[in-house]
């Protein structure tokens, strides 16, 4: 089936199973729905079945004691449904009280948390009433609506009725034994109950073994739910009712009371804002006194619903018009983009949704199952005649394309033509525009033409600058290649690849660059268009352009990645081409700040490294095939820079695992291995897919370690014999080698620069003590992460970073790239000391930047968003919502009859966490309730349940080969009934924390539950965008209903929704405060002047003398107090710069490294040692010997300064005592 089939076919399925999922926790429909679901009868209490959208009696507080993962009979027949009905039925003995169990859940397990919420809030647990608020204009005085919802009666005897289809339905009769108890209705196709019956009864007729034996086992179930709705069996019964509400008395309307002859009413608040202009509050309440609640005094499923065609008002939208003159430059821009996003109407205590046009015109109604579907963005052109999407081909704007350079240049001018005629229509609209956006317009549309300005200067280069236009056509054909490889990674994904396999052999072999099909290896228009606009930023070394942070601001899953990989290749290029006397080295830094994300972003980068080689190797051969150019001897290669928690940081500790792995010899013996040392990383070839592993399968060894030492280095191969790397990849992560032979791209995470003061060898990344060049750009990647606490240590490392980075006079080109960032100016002033710029340039709407245009949805025509679906609990825990959700989900996929292919696209359901002790507590949850709430359904529907064999996890928890294990069962498992045949499993469920937000895209997940609203924006936006990326998704946010800001989320859903990324939080850092200077400042100097001074060693500690270094000190005080300078400026925040104190705080961390030093160096021979401090990183020094610095929290009690080896764990803990006053 291809992917639009599946596309479509999907959509029709997710539309089916929000609407199982609906009736599974608001009802109705929950069960067989007969004889409609409008009168649906249900075998247990509907304050037990549904969980949202419930309205309790009044005076119902929350029974702390309590928690309806233990089963509470009173309220709940469902306790019978726990055993499967083949086994001995739950009802054979009828319990009249409740159960104690073993389990004891709190009702809040994050109380410490939101005590004061849970206080405040602790009366909304059950709630009582709903209602929503809404502006109007016009006439106010009367104003009717609808209010529609349903109660639940006890059963009787002629409403019991389950559906059945035998064999012969004109024929068939119930057996003779059952005839006075049920009979078969040809009509309805159902069986009736003829009379009240029991469990006991049941199964003394059962024990007669009379019934014949092809009946026995459906008649059996079709009994025991009879006896089911004797016992405890509720029927539905709907209600609709028009409403008037009558202000002429006063502004207060208490007077629709037991409306539909029901404990319902309607009460109204109306609130003058201004003449014809109304704030009106309308709300539903259960207007009874009961305590315990019981089910049939509960309403469900209400709706309030008002149209303006029977009232004498239109609506007008609640947006808030802020005074433009009190917002600063982002708040006007967000105003004037957003400005067409109206919002009608808040709901209280459910959520609200609308129907109105233009003029008002429309109606406004409550929902307690909310649903927005976000609309995916276009990335293609404009309909035009200029420039074609198969233009835009990788191949076509490389060598292995042989049209002129003058064509080539001509195609690209007319891409830019194209923006700056998108550019001059905005003109004409911005003059019509209302004078509260004429000044955010104007300067968006500076914007714009700042950016087509930069892109003609990019072409205007590549046409005359023969070297640069050379990079070019070689930076698109290394991505055509790698697109080329990934592409047949892909298409052979469906087994794991050994070296012996030969239809990889045979690929490899066949290979030929200049026939192969660019299809899928196109530019997307910004991708390119950020190409050409950073051109000038890597050619001019003096370029004001090079000064700038260009931050690529895209919705995720666009392409941010290939637009800055694009621009990698074009640096290293133009490095070797213009620069080969001094191109060693590293030339492109990328950083990232969590390892999942570091680890997916790297197979990607290896890949491009790897066709930049191949490049380089092709062009020094004396045969090459393709185009030759001056690339050097000095190989292409690619780093990998983290944490030694997760490589082993020197070549001892890699031979050592690396003995491990290759004494293996059994294969039950290798998964364990694997797990205690395959501590490499890189599992399979970048360049064709070959593992580099060891696996048992079936029981056998199989493949070959792609890890080797060579005169005691370390380095990986290539298996595949076949393969362009077989002899050796351009690949290294282990520290010593990449000091000793600094990588063409250094791939790191943030953490690891931390490191910086402890180790003078991370000085030969910035070309310290070579002739080489220093670094050329530097890629900081999902920039709004880098922000709070972890935001202001990185912001004061970078400092060290620039000095470094610069001394050479050079400064290195910085690109950031987010798809969700606030304040983005102010960030990267703080942590780059530079202007940042935006790109694409906002334009006057949220809509449409030209690159990035937001589609209309229409399923007739393919195109569809992610779907957010609402659920906040009434009178459940979070723990039950959780719980009794996850069932659903998972036992309703199950039960659709779909194919397997597009059921494979629902089967896994990722569950994501704000923090690893909810997560902690969902993995016993998936173990144990939700599989008892899972068999509850199936019984309920007759059907075989779904079998759930624990869950994956995605978190920072688990070990990388577990991570690694688990993205590949993501990606190639798929459900299937020839998988299961042979024992493959799919994925059921998927645990995870903010891991997952960024840097993952695997097509099958399409399903999230989210369990609480996660804190800032941008990790929702994130962590939400991990599904539905390839086929139409949807993600169900559980609110909490115990925290004021998930209740004010689910409120305002489709309003939040319809924006979000306009509800994104500012971020920020502060890496000058006196805190982030107490904790690092001395360690930001001892970088410094370790790569200044030539200290390179850890014993150099000694060598410092403050005098003879007086110049360098004087130029590192003289750089830090212009950045803080430069940044307070920049800011215009008016706040103290403190920079006395710094010039102090300076001056006294010399002083004491100086007095330190003279107390070692005159202590007489031999001299007492004195060390940075990296050798006594696990144990601190002994027999006097003296260090400068001592790891943060570290033991031992010399006077060395604490100091960061990681910039996240920055706080401390602190000892206390309790003293008790006894007098």
């Amino acid at each position: 089936m291809k992917n639009n089939d599946i596309r479509e076919q999907m959509i029709v399925a997710r539309e089916e199973y929000i609407k199982l999922i609906k009736s599974e926790l608001l009802g109705p429909g929950s069960e067989f729905a007969v004889p409609d679901i409008e009168h649906e009868l249900i075998s247990s209490s509907p304050t037990s079945r549904y969980s949202v959208g419930i309205l309790y009696p009044q005076g119902n507080h929350v029974n702390q004691d309590s928690d309806e993962t233990v089963p509470i009979i009173s309220e709940s027949g469902e306790e019978s449904d726990i055993e499967s009905v083949e086994d001995v039925p739950a009802d054979e003995v009828v319990i009249e009280t409740p159960t104690s169990d073993t389990r004891n859940y709190e009702f809040d397990e994050t109380a410490d948390e939101n005590l004061d919420e849970e206080i405040g809030l602790s009366a909304q647990y059950m709630p009582s009433s709903m209602g929503i608020t809404f502006i109007i204009r016009g006439n106010a005085d009367t104003v009717r609506g609808t209010v529609s919802f349903s109660t639940y009666r006890n059963a009787k005897i002629p409403d019991c009725i389950i559906p059945f289809v035998p064999d012969d339905p004109e024929s068939y009769s119930v057996p003779s034994e059952l005839s006075h108890k049920i009979v078969y209705d040809k009509e309805l196709m159902a069986i009736r109950l003829l009379s009240s019956t029991n469990a006991k009864e049941i199964r003394e007729i059962l024990e007669r073994d009379t019934i014949p034996e092809n009946e026995f086992f459906v008649v059996k179930k079709i009994l025991y739910r009879f006896a089911d709705f004797c016992r405890n069996g509720f029927v539905r019964v709907p209600h609709t009712a028009e409403f008037k509400l009558d202000f002429s008395q006063g502004d207060y309307i208490d007077g629709n009371r037991e409306i539909d002859d029901t404990t319902a009413k309607v009460t109204a608040l109306r609130t003058k804002i201004s003449d014809e202009l109304w704030s009106l509050t309308v709300m539903l309440v259960n207007d009874i006194e009961e305590v315990p609640a019981k089910a049939h005094h509960c309403i469900f499923q209400p709706i309030i619903e008002i149209s303006s065609a029977n009232n004498g008002f239109v609506f007008v939208e609640s947006n808030p018009n802020s005074d433009p003159e009190t917002m600063d430059d982002e708040e006007r821009s967000l105003e004037l983009l957003y400005r067409d996003k109206k919002i009608y109407g808040t709901g209280l205590g459910v959520s609200v949704d609308w129907d109105i046009n233009n003029d008002g015109i429309g109606k406004i109604w409550s929902d307690f199952f909310p649903e927005a579907e976000v609309p995916p963005m276009s990335f293609d052109l404009p309909e035009n005649d200029m420039v074609s999407a198969e233009k835009l081909s990788m191949k076509y704007l490389s060598d292995l394309d042989g049209t002129e350079k003058g064509q080539k240049i001509s195609l690209l001018k007319s891409l830019v033509n194209l923006y700056k005629a998108w550019v001059d229509g905005l003109e004409k609209t911005a003059k019509v525009l209302d004078a509260r956006y004429q000044s955010a317009a104007s300067k968006n549309i500076a914007e714009c033409k700042r950016a087509y300005d930069r892109m003609y200067a990019g072409i205007e280069t590549l046409k005359r600058n023969d070297n640069a236009y050379s990079a070019f056509l070689l930076a698109n054909r290394s991505m055509f290649m790698q697109r080329v490889h990934l592409g047949m990674q892909s298409g052979t994904a469906n087994i794991d690849r050994y070296p012996e396999d030969e239809q990889i052999a045979e690929l490899l072999r066949n290979m030929d660059y200049r026939k192969a099909d660019d299809g899928d290896c196109r530019w997307r228009p910004f991708q390119i268009a950020f190409l050409l606009m950073d051109i000038n930023s890597i050619v001019d070394d003096e370029s004001p352009e090079r000064d700038i942070v260009d931050l690529i601001w895209f919705p995720t899953g666009g392409g941010k990645t290939e637009a800055y990989l694009g621009l990698t290749a074009f640096t290293i290029f133009y490095r070797r081409l213009t620069h080969s006397a001094e191109a060693g080295g590293t030339a492109v830094i990328m950083r990232y700040t969590l390892r999942l994300l570091a680890a997916q972003q790297f197979t990607r980068a290896a890949t491009l490294i790897c066709a930049c080689e191949f490049i380089r190797k092709d062009c020094e051969a004396k045969r090459h095939i393709y185009p030759s150019y001056p690339l050097g001897k000095e190989a292409i290669t690619i780093g990998l820079w983290i944490g030694d928690t997760h490589i082993p940081n020197r070549n001892d500790d890699a031979k050592y695992h690396l003995n491990k792995l290759l004494n293996v010899k059994e294969h039950y013996y290798v998964r364990n291995e694997k797990d205690r040392h395959n501590k490499f990383q890189v599992l399979k070839c970048p360049w064709c897919g070959t593992k580099l592993v060891k696996d048992d399968r079936d029981k056998k060894l199989v493949g070959k370690w792609g890890y080797n030492m060579r005169d005691k280095h370390f380095y990986m191969f290539c298996p595949q014999e076949d393969c362009d790397f077989t002899t050796q990849l351009p690949i290294q992560i282990i520290d010593e080698e990449l000091y000793r032979n600094p990588p063409t791209l250094l791939f790191g995470t943030v953490d690891k620069f931390a490191m910086l003061p402890w180790d003078g060898r991370i000085g030969s990344f910035f070309a310290v003590g070579s002739d080489n060049r220093t670094p050329e750009l530097i890629i900081q990647d999902e920039l709004h992460l880098i922000s709070g606490a972890l935001g202001t240590i990185v912001g004061l490392y970078e400092t060290a970073v620039d000095a470094i980075c610069g001394q050479k006079g050079t400064k290195p080109k910085i690109i950031a790239s987010t798809a969700t960032i606030r304040r983005a100016k102010e960030q990267c002033s703080v942590l780059y000391n530079r202007e940042v710029v935006q790109f694409p340039a906002p334009g006057l709407n949220s809509e449409d930047s030209f690159f990035a245009c937001e589609a209309e949805v229409s399923y007739e025509n393919g195109v569809f968003g992610r779907r957010y679906v609402g659920i906040m609990p009434s009178g459940k825990t979070k723990a039950m919502t959780e719980i009794r959700a996850m069932a659903a989900l998972l036992q309703r996929t199950y039960m659709m009859v779909l194919p397997d292919v597009i059921k494979d696209k629902l089967w896994t359901l990722t569950v994501y966490f704000n923090s690893l002790k909810d997560l902690g507590k969902a993995s016993t949850l998936v173990d144990d309730d939700v599989k008892d709430f899972i068999i509850r359904t199936a019984n309920r529907m007759f059907t075989s349940r779904r079998l759930i064999v624990g869950a994956d996890e995605l978190t920072s928890r688990v070990t990388t080969t577990e991570l690694n294990e688990t993205l590949d069962k993501l990606e190639k498992l798929e459900y299937s009934h020839e998988n299961i045949s042979a024992k493959r499993y799919a994925s059921n469920v998927l645990l995870a924390t903010n891991m997952i937000s960024v840097g993952i895209d695997v097509a099958r997940l399409n399903v999230m539950l989210m369990v609480g609203q996660p804190k800032l924006t941008s990790e929702y936006i994130q962590a939400s965008s991990r599904i539905g990326r390839s086929f139409p998704g949807v993600a169900f946010v559980q609110y909490d209903a115990t925290k004021s800001r998930d209740r004010s989320h689910y409120e305002r859903f489709r309003a939040y929704h319809e924006s979000f990324y306009r509800f994104v939080e500012p971020t920020g850092a502060t890496p000058f405060s006196k805190p982030a200077r107490e904790r690092a400042l001395h360690a930001v100097l001892t970088a410094i002047l370790r790569q200044r001074a030539g200290l390179s060693e850890d014993k150099d500690a000694a060598n410092f003398d403050k005098e003879y270094f007086a110049d360098i000190i004087a130029d590192i005080e003289a750089f830090i107090i212009e950045r803080i300078r430069s940044i307070n400026v920049r800011a215009a925040n008016g706040m103290k710069d403190d920079i006395e104190d710094v010039k102090f705080e300076i001056e006294a961390f010399f002083d004491e490294w100086q007095k330190i030093a003279d107390e070692c160096n005159e202590s007489g021979d031999p001299k007492v040692p004195f060390h940075f401090g990296r050798r006594y990183m696990v144990s601190p020094p002994t027999a006097g010997a003296k260090r400068l610095l001592k790891q943060y929290n570290s033991a031992g009690q010399d006077f060395a300064i604490e100091t960061l080896t990681s910039m996240r764990n920055v706080d401390t803990q602190v000892k206390g005592k309790i003293v008790v006053w006894e007098g």
